[in-house]
């Protein structure tokens, strides 16, 4: 049978500047965490795991610290004594094997991982390929039913009944977690496809992102001062907002415009956590598909109110057409 390789990273992103002089968002690894498990049965084969010891991050960032389950002095440890990406991204890859096929929650490690490579000017050999497929993706489509919700690996493994035992965003519990969700789901699933491949699209990753806890009720995340006022996260400016839009039952995206990097998205999602919910922010510049959902309701927006006006007139007489 055919090996899948499911896969988590935790990153600490720092910025550095291209060739042009740019300063850029890099999402440097810190951990990585991978399992071989044999594909149509869930049998554990093998694992990986290591901290990684960062070059460009001159520190951890405070976001990355409240992200993760380790204490400050507990992750500087960690990271310490780690390998460095050269010579762990070449080991992580002989690992893997030719023309590996990973598995991950949602649709951005595999990138982030070969981006790591990039920077480090680490190559491939000439043939080197790989796949990847998204559980999350899966899940919403056979268990959640909500292709509009992207639900948390907290909420899945809490609805699927499984024990919570270890805790979550760390690279090596996760991966754990996300194998046990695949091995549940092909229990109940019988003749279960991962290759319910989503939509094409490129995944999009932010340039800036902050966990903002959990709270009562949906919105109140909204209350906090980064998501009532945004920063560049490119330059720090302040940026200048418009309205807030509700796109999705769980998202809300704010467009903005910073005077030196032009127009920016602020998205805030909210996910339910047991009787709770958990907050996230982002800044994105390429907002691709967030945009787009944006400019769909806007233009709803807009043709609710010419209807409305338009009645308004009507009934007061001074509408002619």
């Amino acid at each position: 049978m055919p090996e899948l390789i499911f896969l988590d990273l935790e990153w600490n992103t720092t910025f550095h500047r291209n060739k042009a002089g740019e300063r850029l968002p890099f999402h440097e690894l810190i951990e990585v965490a991978a399992m071989k498990v044999e594909q149509g049965t869930g049998v554990m084969l093998d694992s990986f795991h290591s901290y990684i010891h960062p070059k460009a991050s001159r520190k951890i960032e405070s976001r990355t610290y409240r992200l993760l389950p380790y204490g400050r002095e507990e992750l500087r440890e960690l990271l310490a004594d780690a390998p460095g990406f050269l010579d762990l991204g070449p080991a992580f890859l002989r690992w893997c094997g030719k023309d590996p096929v990973f598995v991950e929650w949602g649709n951005n490690d595999v990138e982030v991982l070969l981006k790591n490579f990039e920077f480090h000017r680490l190559s491939f050999d000439a043939d080197w390929k790989c796949e990847y497929f998204d559980l999350q993706y899966v899940y919403q489509k056979l268990v959640d039913g909500d292709l509009g919700c992207q639900p948390s690996l907290e909420k899945a493994v809490t609805d699927l009944g499984m024990e919570t035992d270890l805790d979550f965003h760390s690279a090596w519990n996760d991966t754990y977690y996300t194998v046990l969700v695949y091995q549940t789901m092909l229990d109940r699933f019988e003749g279960m496809s991962l290759f319910h491949k989503p939509p094409k699209q490129k995944g999009l990753l932010p340039l800036w992102e902050l966990d903002l806890g959990t709270y009562d009720t949906r919105w109140a995340c909204k209350n906090r001062r980064e998501v009532c006022q945004p920063v560049c996260p490119l330059c720090g400016q302040n940026l200048s907002a418009g309205r807030w839009i509700r796109t999705t039952p769980t998202e809300q995206v704010l467009r903005c415009k910073c005077r030196e990097h032009r127009r920016l998205y602020v998205t805030v999602t909210a996910q339910r956590e047991g009787d709770r919910w958990s907050g996230k922010v982002s800044i994105y510049k390429d907002a691709g598909p967030i945009a787009e959902r944006y400019r769909k309701i806007c233009r709803k927006i807009q043709e609710k109110n010419r209807r409305k006006e338009k009645k308004e007139l009507e009934r007061s007489g001074a509408y002619t057409a």
